[in-house]
């Protein structure tokens, strides 16, 4: 592991504890009035929780971890250009996408294993007590943030993707346009025969019999004439 890489996490893990704990002191704040209920413990005493709507709090903590991992992105990207500022590296917009990316799916998934551990979802309602809730989101904060600073910084370089030496491209605007041409055209295509298949599917469905069966016979004799024509075409320029 590079050591710009081992910085980030580090940083990173650092910045997204921080934003955790910030995140539950803004959420306790939004629902203090109706979003926090004294629950009875294992001992008999009366604890506040925050009991919430298990769809809410998910779309919340996506959400956040979007935003949130879009900000320890660029942590990411600048420790890693200072502590190695020889390595190239890609520009920060797209890196900055690739962190709020990460940022929801590995705080998503982390808020939801910390929650089946430290608290109860019952019938789609979670509920925490407070304690726990910042447990929960130091832990979060944490792994997301070690996770995506180390990882926007790792990916922030070309030789990641082995883009490197001659694999570098001389001309970055003519590489996207020519990929997105190679994956973007077959992608076209199949969304565009899907959708006429679609199309001509409903077409013989709401027709008579009849007339079904003519429209069918006549589409498939126009795909085996076109089929023969491309075939002859092909062998005619390889004679040549």
């Amino acid at each position: 592991m590079a050591h710009s890489t081992r910085i980030a996490i580090i940083i990173g893990a650092l910045v997204g504890a921080a934003l955790g704990l910030g995140a539950v002191a803004m959420a306790a704040g939004r629902v203090l009035d109706g979003g926090v209920e004294l629950v009875t413990g294992s001992a008999g005493r009366a604890t506040p929780a925050f009991v919430v709507g298990q769809a809410g709090m998910y779309l919340l903590v996506t959400v956040g971890g979007a935003l949130a991992g879009s900000v320890l992105g660029m942590v990411g990207y600048a420790v890693g250009r200072e502590a190695d500022p020889a390595t190239t590296r890609f520009s920060l917009g797209p890196v900055t996408l690739a962190g709020a990316g990460i940022g929801a799916a590995v705080g998503f998934g982390a808020f939801r294993a910390m929650t089946g551990i430290l608290g109860d979802v019952v019938e789609g309602v979670v509920t925490l007590t407070v304690f726990r809730s910042i447990v929960v989101a130091l832990v979060v904060g944490l792994v997301t943030g070690a996770i995506t600073a180390g990882g926007v910084e790792r990916l922030s370089r070309p030789e990641a993707f082995g883009f490197s030496g001659e694999a570098w491209p001389a001309n970055p605007a003519a590489f996207v346009r020519d990929a997105a041409a190679a994956v973007g055209l077959p992608i076209l295509a199949v969304i565009t025969g899907a959708s006429m298949v679609y199309v001509f599917s409903q077409v013989l469905l709401n027709t008579e019999t009849d007339v079904a069966l003519v429209l069918f016979g006549g589409v498939a004799a126009l795909i085996l004439f076109g089929a023969a024509v491309v075939a002859a075409l092909g062998a005619r320029r390889h004679h040549r």
